[in-house]
């Protein structure tokens, strides 16, 4: 399966434990059901993720009737039925279990390989072998090379900020993909996740170019940002440099944005999954200002601003609008 495959059957499960939730909480409104029996008859793949969710959690009970059975005729069959219906009962626990913590603890398994890395939530600041200063955002993964002409790093997800050490005959450059940025003497953030990204220029001047299109290139100067996908780059945007290195201070901030787009960028720091549920408020424009330690928090109060209900699953938590 490849990523893009494997990105869509992800989401299609995670929308099918979204809408089996809301199903089985007992108070979904006629239109709540009319919207997932559309959701539902969007492709056969919609249709196939919820019914093997509806199958595995039809399957965890499994253990629960085999008990019931066993005492109302007891005996052999019937121990041996339980037994069965118990073990795949389990096995099923497990299977489970098993990619919940998978989807809980990626990052465990991501970094393992890279040189530096932090878990989802963390943030740590790290002096490279040059001198440079690295800030590590969440869930960030990167390996280091040094050369006689080169000092390297090259970004496999996340966001660095990089406080580059001068060496004139040693250009300092971050790789994110297909994209190189260069650094003259610098600070920028590097931010990149899913085949795209973007770099913030907070000091000095940086030369950003795509590696797949020679002489496709940018120059930043501070207050100026870039955003590039695996074919494209963009031309010079503006930056709220307050904004996007709001996350050394712990904190979020984010200005005139959906609630959905709030909602993507705290799963970033979260460790349980943030889900919208409805797409009433989705599109609500709003401003932000997010303690990073305490997102639990912030999102138990959402429902004093906004007419919301929380309601928590485990460590999942879902947005009912």
């Amino acid at each position: 399966m490849n990523d893009s495959a494997a990105k869509t059957s992800e989401r299609l499960e995670q929308e099918a434990v979204a809408w089996h939730v809301r199903l089985t909480s007992g108070d979904i409104s006629t239109v709540e059901r009319a919207r997932f029996e559309a959701w539902r008859k969007q492709s056969p793949a919609h249709d196939h993720s919820y019914r093997q969710i509806e199958n595995l959690w039809r399957m965890m009970d499994a253990p629960v009737i085999a008990d019931r059975q066993r005492r109302r005729k007891p005996g052999k069959t019937a121990k041996t039925a339980h037994s069965l219906r118990w073990s795949v009962g389990l096995a099923v626990a497990a299977s489970l279990l098993l990619t919940a913590t998978l989807g809980m603890f990626p990052d465990y398994l991501n970094g393992f390989w890279a040189d530096y890395s932090t878990h989802i939530g963390e943030r740590t600041s790290i002096r490279l072998e040059d001198g440079s200063v690295a800030h590590l955002n969440t869930d960030t993964a990167f390996d280091v090379s040094w050369r006689d002409n080169e000092r390297r790093v090259v970004l496999f997800r996340g966001e660095a900020e990089f406080e580059v050490a001068h060496d004139s005959s040693r250009p300092f450059r971050v790789q994110a993909g297909n994209t190189v940025t260069e650094a003259l003497g610098t600070r920028f953030i590097v931010r990149y996740d899913d085949s795209a990204g973007a770099v913030t220029l907070l000091e000095g001047k940086v030369r950003t170019e795509q590696t797949k299109k020679q002489g496709t290139f940018i120059t930043l100067h501070p207050g100026q940002r870039a955003t590039f996908d695996a074919q494209s780059l963009s031309g010079v945007l503006a930056a709220d440099v307050s904004a996007a290195e709001a996350w050394r201070r712990g904190r979020l901030i984010m200005n005139f944005v959906t609630l959905k787009q709030v909602v993507a960028e705290i799963n970033r720091y979260h460790r349980g999954q943030v889900t919208l549920l409805g797409d009433t408020l989705a599109d609500k424009e709003i401003n932000v200002a997010i303690d990073l330690n305490n997102i639990d928090v912030w999102l138990d109060t959402l429902k004093d601003t906004l007419p919301i209900k929380i309601r928590r699953v485990g460590p999942f938590v879902f947005l009912q609008s």
